[in-house]
């Protein structure tokens, strides 16, 4: 009887063991922005996407605090569930004391796509506004105060917005 019994439970544990369901597990699809970059004082990146239909606000970003290092730094910004942009502006900072940062790289990517900015390659993406200027000396960029105004961005421009479009084919 005992052997009758151990026979079934090999059987039943057999049966159900190669009887189970495979479970596919589906990609989530999210944009996220990467910026690699040097940072000598602390301070607040704050990544904008413009969706349909909307103007830039503050409710369309997502920020991330940057650590003081004189490393390169690599910092990935998720952008919500959702979010289809049609357009991203990167904050470089709120830090007015913060004078000078050095991109290596933003790039942009979609589930397993990506509109790679590695080594300067993000200039055909974005363009600086007038608080960002390129410092030859520096070899990055310097942030400025105008006006006692500070507010430094890069702007994604037309081929940016091409190249999104592209991705969420």
């Amino acid at each position: 009887m005992k052997i009758k019994f151990i026979i079934s439970v090999l059987i039943c544990g057999l049966l159900f063991s190669s009887c189970k369901e495979e479970k596919v597990v589906k990609e989530k699809k999210k944009f996220s922005v990467i910026i690699e970059g040097i940072f000598e004082k602390n301070d607040k990146l704050q990544v904008f996407y413009l969706i349909s239909g909307d103007v830039w606000k503050d409710d369309n970003s997502v920020s991330i605090p940057v650590y003081a290092s004189k490393e390169m730094q690599k910092v990935v910004v998720d952008f919500p569930g959702k979010v289809i942009p049609e357009n991203i502006r990167v904050d470089l900072g709120f830090n007015p004391t913060q004078t000078n940062v050095t991109i290596k790289n933003i790039s942009v990517k979609y589930g397993s796509k990506e509109i790679n900015g590695d080594f300067g390659k993000y200039t055909e993406y974005f363009y600086p506004n007038e608080f960002v200027t390129w410092d030859p000396n520096y070899f990055g960029y310097k942030l400025n105060v105008i006006n006692e105004k500070y507010d430094p961005f890069l702007m994604g421009n037309d081929e940016l917005a091409i190249q999104l479009v592209k991705i969420t084919e």
